[in-house]
């Protein structure tokens, strides 16, 4: 399939079996930012070609500056390839670099994550940690995103329900086909399932590509607070949105709103999908909602609140900060 984001930004998105099926379709005029942990991968390849990486550790500008030396060393131009291998912090890092180089290389993507191959790949949004995170980025989406089999068997019991918490939103908020399988459990780790969901993020983002009209704010749900929860307790990205977005159901009704989709059928909806969270702690705690403040969506102490009214109909509720915090107090 081909995502077109704008007149000059297309993303064609394909399947492959294995590392070394997509290998074979590629020339000879390509380099490689890959996770530093996946040595597997490293060995088919010549070492001269390959930057390494260790994922959201060397997610700076001094890594980016040291990336764009050996892209000049290896005498790369714009139309070489760089391709990313690993997760959403090696993705977003190589992304940023490739936007940077020359004005813009060609740049694929290989996630290795099922988070980062329906979320952080498709959206064209870049980014790399300075004072926090991801506080510097450009909007570059890849050439191409090639989706492997053989990373996912690899992935881990968490990963996987972090990436299927990231599915589940997004079959919330746009419903049909994808929702469907959702509601009746089926795999969310089948190519229809990914393949929705990643058109489903693709049909919300072209619509507000850089993220200016307050379309592409939808895909925040649950994030405000489960930001908050990721950097408190150091949770997986998919795990801590997935609480966020239980989170936010039960805040939105005593925010008053008229029609919220039930908070517990959604916690039981995700816990089908062995996607589980200690939400009881989250609600007794109070340490991770100063972090709420962080929410890159704020409008000076303003926070535009996504929840969810009912399937295919998200919701947004403009709250003051401190209120928010008063009104977690009910949640205890």
């Amino acid at each position: 399939m081909e995502l077109t984001f704008s007149v000059t930004h297309t993303t064609k998105v394909g399947f492959a079996k294995s590392f070394a099926e997509f290998a074979d379709t590629i020339g000879r005029d390509c380099c490689f930012v890959i996770d530093s942990s996946l040595d597997c991968v490293e060995k088919t390849l010549p070492a001269e070609r390959v930057f390494h990486i260790n994922a959201e550790k060397e997610k700076d500008l001094n890594h980016v500056e040291s990336c764009l030396e050996w892209l000049i060393d290896l005498n790369a131009g714009r139309k070489t390839m760089l391709v990313a291998v690993g997760g959403g912090a090696t993705t977003d890092f190589a992304a940023f670099t490739a936007s940077v180089y020359n004005r813009g290389m060609r740049l694929v993507l290989l996630p290795t994550t099922l988070l980062s191959a329906v979320d952080s790949s498709i959206g064209g949004k870049t980014a790399v940690n300075f004072v926090a995170k991801n506080t510097i980025g450009t909007f570059y989406p890849a050439n191409e995103v090639v989706i492997i089999e053989d990373f996912f068997k690899t992935l881990s019991s968490q990963q996987i329900a972090s990436g299927k918490a990231e599915i589940i939103k997004l079959a919330l908020i746009k419903g049909g086909r994808l929702a469907d399988m959702v509601f009746a459990a089926e795999d969310l780790l089948s190519e229809e399932a990914v393949t929705l969901a990643i058109l489903g993020k693709y049909e919300i983002v072209s619509a507000d590509f850089t993220d200016t009209l307050e379309k592409r704010i939808v895909l925040n749900w649950g994030h405000t607070f489960g930001h908050a929860i990721e950097i408190y307790y150091a949770l997986p990205h998919g795990l801590a949105v997935a609480a966020g977005m239980v989170l936010a159901q039960e805040w939105a009704e005593i925010a008053g709103a008229d029609e919220v989709f039930p908070a517990e059928e959604l916690e039981k909806l995700l816990q089908r999908h062995g996607v589980n969270n200690d939400l009881q702690k989250y609600r007794n705690e109070n340490k991770w909602r100063k972090f709420i403040m962080l929410d890159k969506k704020r409008k000076l102490d303003r926070i535009s609140m996504v929840y969810l009214k009912k399937t295919g109909v998200p919701g947004i509720i403009y709250r003051n900060s401190n209120d928010i915090l008063k009104d977690l107090e009910e949640l205890r």
